[in-house]
């Protein structure tokens, strides 16, 4: 299961809602029995402190093999926020899993606080003795929740009502924001590699925020691609990505993030992704490894957007665009 960040919006009443709602057996455990990192003040109030600020745990919104993320209330502003808790870390250990929360926090200081786009990061910590880290940051609607089902079963969702297509107008207001985000990713180095509606959420008013840079990495500015472990989703992962080379490596560089927008703007307008009638992951990806040709953009009354979505889906990722190119688009500016 993928973790995610949020979910809904929290109503001005939430703390005292859940309160409320605690069951009289709590589905948490604590202490050396439990989860080291957690402790209680009460039975049915579990807190974790973060760089020695308490916070209160509300209930787990997701977990992955070695992480989980929380939703909980600062209890110095009763501000809600989420918590990723990530387990077995070994700060002496170069693999993958261990470097990839001091990366994410390198990556998110770093972008602090210079593009609205980007998730605010309120505290973080690292505890040796435990070998956890946790990531306190805001807290948003899952932008999933905009866009139609999900054809994964794995996929959780609550009941919703959905949009079967976003307007051209709404499909704007919210993907200028995705590209202007990565645009400050990628002028600070750092390809994303995990473009997706789930790595978005929604905060105050409408506006988005990026999230989940732990498939980042850095990419010098002299270069325009790197061999890298392939990671991503199949569903919007491009051609390069999905040639597989020398083991579980492939080459690709900042236009993966662009196809992966470009497949973001096609779902949000057409209201599907191009490959989902393709229900197995390794079939879905040697599909569009070795694709003959561009994909098809159905009919559309507006020429700004088939010819961006030609643009960014080319399977030469060498004549995509950059994102400041794409902000110039007369799809963003008529």
């Amino acid at each position: 299961m993928k973790v995610a960040y949020a979910f809904l919006p929290f109503p001005a009443n939430f703390k005292q809602a859940c309160n409320a709602t605690l069951p009289a057996t709590p589905p948490w455990t604590f202490g050396a029995t439990g989860n080291p990192f957690m402790t209680t003040s009460s039975p049915y109030q579990p807190t974790v402190k973060v760089n020695g600020t308490l916070y209160t745990i509300v209930r787990m919104l997701g977990e992955g093999l070695h992480s989980r993320v929380y939703a909980a209330i600062d209890s110095r502003t009763s501000v809600p926020v989420a918590i990723k808790v990530v387990s077995n870390i070994d700060p002496v250990d170069n693999g993958e899993h261990s470097q990839m929360f001091f990366k994410e926090i390198r990556y998110l200081t770093k972008l602090q606080p210079r593009n609205p786009y980007v998730i605010r990061v309120f505290n973080h910590d690292f505890d040796l003795r435990t070998q956890t880290g946790k990531i306190v940051m805001e807290t948003g609607q899952d932008f999933r929740f905009m866009l139609p089902l999900h054809s994964s079963p794995e996929e959780v969702r609550i009941e919703y009502k959905f949009f079967k297509r976003m307007t051209d107008s709404q499909a704007k207001y919210y993907w200028y924001q995705m590209v202007d985000a990565v645009k400050h990713l990628h002028q600070n180095g750092i390809i994303h590699s995990d473009i997706k509606p789930e790595n978005f959420i929604m905060v105050d008013q409408g506006q988005l925020r990026i999230i989940d840079l732990g498939l980042s990495f850095r990419l010098p500015q002299t270069q325009t691609s790197a061999l890298r472990p392939f990671a991503g989703t199949p569903e919007y992962m491009p051609p390069e990505v999905c040639r597989i080379q020398k083991g579980q490596y492939s080459r690709y560089g900042k236009p993966a993030d662009i196809w992966a927008l470009g497949i973001l703007l096609f779902e949000m307008v057409f209201g599907y992704r191009p490959f989902e009638h393709i229900q197995d992951n390794f079939e879905k990806m040697t599909h569009i490894a070795n694709m003959a040709q561009n994909i098809h953009i159905p009919p559309t009354n507006n020429p700004h957007l088939a010819d961006i979505l030609q643009r960014c889906l080319q399977m030469n990722p060498l004549r995509r665009p950059t994102a400041e190119q794409i902000l110039q688009h007369q799809f963003l500016n008529s």
